[in-house]
């Protein structure tokens, strides 16, 4: 790859809103509603609508707010980013003669912010988000967070909503043909423990994070076989505990509940209800745009926007 080219992966989800009762909206109304609201916030008030998704944790913020939210009629798109506001830790830079670091003080009058672009197609039944994956940045959780919290506390119009990814691995398939795991392969940096949601570490994790403290390795891998090696299917006594960890992670990646990004490696085999043998490989490949830019030379949203165009095109016709 090009020195100077960057290489920027567009991930794709679909967004469900449960409207309150009484409200006869579907999603795209309510996605409507919400970008009609952010966009008069922005152009004609002239501010922003902030959210501390952290705001019930003590000594903990992430501050996020869309600073974009325009509205492509034609194409029945939208073209959105969201910002995170960064906090804690003061960030060093390095000036462009010298090799030392300096910190950005209170003097340049703001928050040091990172942003990411997503859009929105609307053109068929099923909302679609196409967000760029940005690790410090806001991900798919931060605005769905976002958008429920003001589609149900400010326009009073839903009560839930629902983001799901859309995945090469076949986890509806696998949910409903799994019959018995033989065996878990499960890699995962310690860092990355961070990305899982509570209960989710608390109940398959937390040892992890204990061998971490003590060991610091780069990563940890979980390992576990619950058939002879190189034996024949034996399925007359079911692995419970390994099926249901299994099905409850599968059904949390499924609805957008557990962060893809925090596993190295997640792979199962199993016995289908038919009695074939099968791998499943949860990151053999997600649906992404993958594109290889020069961030320097995009300079606007539509700039983003266009980069991306073609291919969102290509994957909308094909649902």
């Amino acid at each position: 790859m090009d020195d100077n080219l960057t290489e920027i992966r567009y991930q794709l989800f679909s967004l469900k809103f449960t409207p309150l009762k009484g409200i006869n909206l579907s999603s795209k109304d309510i996605v409507l509603n919400i970008i009609t609201y952010i966009s008069n916030k922005l152009l004609k008030e002239h501010q922003g609508h902030l959210i501390d998704k952290y705001e019930a944790r003590q000594n903990n913020r992430r501050e996020i707010f869309m600073n974009r939210a325009v509205i492509l009629p034609k194409e029945r798109r939208i073209r959105c980013s969201m910002a995170l506001l960064r906090s804690g830790k003061v960030p060093l830079i390095k000036p462009r003669e010298g090799f030392k670091l300096i910190p950005i003080t209170e003097a340049t009058k703001g928050s040091i912010a990172e942003e990411t672009h997503f859009f929105i197609d609307y053109n068929k039944n099923t909302v679609i988000i196409c967000c760029e994956y940005n690790h410090h940045g806001p991900r798919i959780s931060d605005i769905e967070y976002y958008f429920r919290n003001v589609a149900h506390k400010v326009l009073k119009e839903s009560k839930a909503t629902e983001v799901t990814a859309f995945l090469e691995a076949p986890i509806d398939e696998t949910l409903s043909k799994l019959k018995n795991v033989l065996n878990i392969d499960i890699k995962i940096a310690p860092n990355d423990l961070n990305k899982l949601t509570n209960d989710v570490h608390n109940k398959y994790f937390s040892g992890m994070r204990n061998l971490s403290n003590i060991l610091n390795p780069k990563f940890l891998r979980i390992e576990a076989y619950f058939q002879s090696p190189g034996g024949s299917i034996q399925s007359k006594a079911l692995n419970v505990n390994a099926n249901n960890m299994v099905l409850d992670l599968l059904n949390k990646i499924k609805g957008n509940r557990l962060d893809v990004d925090a596993f190295k490696s997640f792979m199962f085999k199993y016995e289908d209800k038919e009695g074939n043998e099968e791998l499943f490989n949860l990151l053999s490949g997600k649906k992404e745009i993958i594109l290889e830019i020069d961030v320097k030379k995009i300079t606007s949203s539509k700039k983003w926007y266009d980069l991306v165009k073609n291919d969102l095109d290509t994957f909308i016709e094909s649902l």
